[in-house]
């Protein structure tokens, strides 16, 4: 909601680029790495109560970042954010892994993906409304609001998905153990390091859109959310897909067809950007790389979550951790292209994706 507003939050503190960056990259980085003591509290404890205090804290940061006076206060706000994010995000995958594996669980991804995938189409949109009518700070005071109504619709519907009898008390020794298993498991580790590449494709496209678009092509902050939206209804477009697709289709199958969909969206930006197209034609092919990221992930999550039997909450976490820090880390490194213009920023797209399809390919042929 907050991207089409980034250029202009740099203007009000005279901060450079790299630091405008940071309330985005830093919110991932803690969001993913807070997974990771998320996760066995929430095996320990269960799914509600830190679902309920994640939303807590999500709005007590967004409330701080409506009214933060300095770049740095804004950070920290972010960081406040991301604490009870992190939260959330475990329980929301480890609760559809609490309920069901295989092509069940691919179904529920990709209707928890198609969910999600309302707000690249709605965010932005509102998000370049709110900046250019009310200035950015009203996308934050929005955030609080929906982060309150969330919180109070999860207290009075949410079921716990994670019965006492279940639960694992939390010990480093076993947290770590728990941890080292998972990586040394092919079964798991392919696939997941699949879904996190297409996150870190995902997130490098987020990263840098906003400069590119707004800054390279000249679009203003409500053109800019309209343009995002588009690419959001192709992501959403392909979750549906998959989720029709996940009986009749093998997962590995489903999983590769996404993401050779990517990369072909991804070479034909390359393209686009290196003759000059216009930007109508550019977006295009971005909402091929998020058609094919929408068939793709469900699958791959679907595949590392149900290789695992016990502590689900840990396997969850690895999942989003790895999305999120790796994701932050494309977004810094998408910063940092976006300086050598489009043709840089679409490379490197295209260079995750095959990286992703390396992943992909090996994750399918071990599960045969």
């Amino acid at each position: 909601m907050y991207l089409a507003s980034l250029p202009d939050i740099g203007r009000e503190f005279s901060a450079p680029v790299w630091a405008t960056q940071l309330t985005l990259t830093g919110y991932l980085l803690l969001l993913g790495a807070g997974q990771l003591v998320a996760g066995p509290i929430t095996d320990a404890v269960g799914r509600r109560r830190p679902l309920l205090i994640g939303l807590g804290l999500f709005v007590a940061g967004s409330v701080l970042a409506a009214v933060a006076p300095s770049m740095s206060w804004l950070i920290i706000a972010r960081l406040l954010q991301a604490t009870g994010g992190a939260l959330g995000a475990v329980v929301a995958n480890a609760t559809v892994r609490d309920r069901a594996s295989g092509h069940a669980a691919t179904q529920l991804f990709a209707v928890l993906m198609t969910v999600t995938a309302l707000a690249p189409i709605v965010a932005p949109a509102v998000g370049g409304w709110l900046d250019a009518v009310l200035g950015w700070r009203s996308v934050f005071w929005t955030l609080a609001i929906l982060g309150v109504l969330t919180m109070l619709y999860a207290a009075a519907f949410l079921k716990e998905s994670h019965p006492a009898e279940r639960r694992t008390p939390v010990a480093l020794g076993s947290t770590a153990r728990g941890y080292r298993t998972l990586l040394t498991s092919r079964t798991f580790v392919l696939p997941w390091a699949a879904v996190v590449s297409m996150f870190m494709l995902l997130f490098a496209y987020i990263g840098g859109a906003s400069y590119i678009y707004q800054d390279d092509y000249g679009v203003s902050s409500e053109a800019f959310g309209m343009l995002f939206s588009c690419t959001g209804i192709a992501l959403m477009a392909g979750a549906f897909g998959a989720n029709r697709l996940a009986k009749r289709l093998e997962q590995n199958t489903l999983a590769v067809t996404g993401v050779v969909l990517s990369g072909v969206g991804s070479a034909l930006a390359v393209l686009v950007t290196v003759v000059g197209a216009p930007i109508g034609v550019l977006v295009a092919t971005v909402a091929v790389i998020m058609l094919g990221l929408g068939v793709a992930e469900p699958a791959l999550m679907s595949n590392s979550l149900s290789s695992v039997e016990e502590n689900t909450g840990q396997a969850a976490a690895l999942l989003g951790a790895g999305q999120f820090v790796l994701g932050a880390a494309a977004s810094a490194m998408a910063g940092l292209v976006v300086a050598s213009g489009p043709v840089a920023w679409t490379g490197l797209l295209l260079a995750i994706v095959l990286l992703a399809l390396k992943l992909s390919l090996a994750s399918a042929r071990t599960g045969q």
